[in-house]
């Protein structure tokens, strides 16, 4: 027998003596794969948006039916300190018995509330930003000068607001709401000034915390009047 036949022998016994078991159909070149328990994962997802989407739809239809005012709480954090600004929501309490001017007077100030809580957001995000330098000087100067001045024309929209003449104390009571939203736009002219100071941030900090006390007293202004009943207990 030659050589070459005998290391090719030699060989193939080797080989054989090693070979890996492998499970029916599996490839020798691959590892084996666990089959997969669900051929479509992520299947359940749609299903779940589905009723989520009606479940919103119901509350907001329900909702809209019937558009009284009652207390809510929204809380906004400026950087080491919290304000809670008190805005109304709505529920589901009829306002049949409220003249029309009252209803929407009612409205009016939500809005008007509501809209403060929005550039509330902003300002303090403008002031985070700042804070962590995520956004720089140029661009922080410019945001909170543009919301200064939303701020104000926001002001000047509360003096629009048309007041109830069926019950001669809602005269007041806007009066004391409108002289919380002057505080509001007064402490908001603040905060670029504290932003320009040669300290190391303490005036724009006090300024921004005078503004978020501001807007947490107008919210409760805004609350106070939206929870009143003429006629019945305030």
């Amino acid at each position: 027998m030659t050589s070459a036949r005998l290391f090719e022998m030699s060989t193939a016994r080797r080989v054989t003596g090693h070979q890996m078991r492998l499970e029916p159909g599996a490839s020798r070149y691959s590892p084996a794969v666990q089959p997969n328990p669900d051929p479509k994962p992520g299947r359940w997802i749609l299903p779940v948006v589905i009723v989520a989407m009606m479940g919103f739809a119901w509350l907001f239809i329900n909702a809209a039916e019937d558009p009284t005012i009652s207390p809510s709480d929204t809380t906004t954090s400026a950087g080491s300190s919290t304000t809670t600004t008190t805005l109304p929501t709505v529920t589901s309490t009829t306002l049949a018995a409220l003249p029309d001017d009252v209803v929407a007077y009612r409205l009016a100030i939500t809005q008007a509330g509501t809209a403060m809580t929005a550039l509330q957001q902003r300002v303090v995000q403008a002031n985070n930003d700042w804070d962590t330098r995520t956004v720089g000087f140029p661009e922080t100067l410019s945001s909170l000068q543009g919301l200064d001045t939303e701020i104000k024309a926001w002001r000047a929209g509360i003096d629009a607001i048309e007041i109830p003449t069926s019950f001669s104390e809602y005269e007041g009571f806007h009066a004391i709401m409108a002289a919380a939203a002057t505080e509001v736009s007064r402490t908001s002219g603040t905060i670029v000034p504290g932003l320009r100071a040669p300290d190391t941030g303490e005036l724009r900090a006090a300024a921004v915390a005078a503004f978020n006390e501001a807007v947490s007293q107008y919210g409760t202004q805004v609350d106070t009047i939206a929870a009143y009943v003429p006629g019945g207990n305030s």
